[in-house]
């Protein structure tokens, strides 16, 4: 866990020890309810006796924490880890500070007896070896449960670039099946009108393969390349087919590769269309959206491959936006709500 450490911040044990200590220092004056005298002792050498023991208890912790992250790693056995995290600290911390204490007082001070002290700045040291401690932890807990959700971020990212590769190079024999056989037959018909429509053809494969790697383009080229598409479709329903785009000219934003030409898809396999049962399809933008609106006449049978991919396209927007695709039902219309999104430029 390469993680940036308070306890190894230099700000950190430069200002920890005398804030630390000064809260110490308060503590011992309420035990022995002195706190009278905090005015004239403040900077007295008692004071900067108790920052100099905060200190040394400081260090004492960082390098029981960096000797047991070697000795004894956070994914051997965490509640162990916790366990003698915390026994060590508190052995290692009261052990040194009576050690500094016996010398300060009774060689240095001249006390023949520094039980109380001893006992007091013990309890108190503990108390604050264990908030330490678990503050250590506590950030131990939010670092693991965020690398959790990186690692389930990651995971799903990683997912869905597959799908989308697989969504985007992927072709539907339906639209090239049905595409081959309106050209086939405008050849009996009108072979200039079918030299066009081929060209259309031509355009669509050549808009797929030029956004294969693109992960968002701008929505005008998007609309722009649906409209062979249209074209091939309409040289087939003829007035069985109407439809309406907006050109999306004046709108900066992006929108998901092939999003347009699978919606028309879905409504084109999954609908009934006649002279008499119409097919409307129009397409206009509202602000941060794409509004896909067509005519419902269900056919009984599905297409499963185009279900596939209109799930996989819904789940590229849920990745890329919080409102992702909606569709709702008005009126024997169906209304799709696609957003638009931000093209940032790492």
């Amino acid at each position: 866990m390469n993680k940036n450490w308070y306890y190894n911040s230099f700000a950190f044990r430069l200002a920890s020890p005398l804030l630390l200590g000064i809260v110490v220092y308060l503590l011992v004056l309420l035990f022995f309810d002195s706190v009278n005298q905090l005015a004239t002792n403040f900077f007295s050498r008692e004071v900067f006796f108790v920052i100099i023991l905060t200190l040394i208890f400081l260090e004492i912790n960082r390098l029981v924490i960096i000797f047991l992250r070697w000795a004894y790693p956070l994914s051997r056995n965490i509640q162990i880890r916790i366990i003698i995290q915390l026994l060590t600290s508190i052995i290692l911390s009261t052990s040194i500070i009576s050690l500094v204490m016996y010398f300060y007082f009774v060689q240095f001070e001249g006390f023949s007896t520094i039980t109380t002290e001893l006992i007091t700045f013990n309890l108190i040291y503990i108390f604050v070896a264990i908030c330490y401690n678990l503050y250590y932890f506590s950030l131990v807990f939010l670092y693991k449960r965020n690398d959790a959700k990186i690692n389930e971020e990651s995971t799903k990212k990683a997912t869905l670039e597959l799908e989308m590769e697989t969504f985007k190079n992927q072709v539907n024999p339906d639209f090239l099946f049905q595409s081959l056989e309106i050209i086939i037959s405008e050849l009996y018909r009108n072979k200039k009108r079918a030299d066009e429509l081929v060209n259309s053809l031509a355009m669509v494969y050549r808009n797929t393969l030029e956004n294969k790697d693109a992960d968002l383009i701008p929505v005008a080229t998007e609309i722009e390349s649906l409209v062979p598409v249209l074209k091939l479709f309409k040289a087939k329903y003829h007035d069985g087919l109407e439809y309406l785009v907006d050109n999306g000219e004046k709108n900066l934003k992006s929108i998901i590769p092939g999003t347009l030409q699978i919606l028309f898809e879905n409504a084109i396999f999954q609908n009934i269309i006649s002279d008499s049962l119409k097919l409307k399809f129009k397409v206009e933008i509202l602000g941060d959206k794409i509004l896909i609106v067509h005519s419902l006449n269900k056919r009984l049978r599905n297409n499963t491959l185009l279900e596939e991919r209109v799930n996989r396209l819904k789940n590229a927007y849920s990745y890329f936006s919080k409102e992702g695709i909606t569709f709702t039902e008005i009126n024997g219309f169906l209304n799709i709500s696609v957003p638009l999104l931000e093209f940032d430029e790492e």
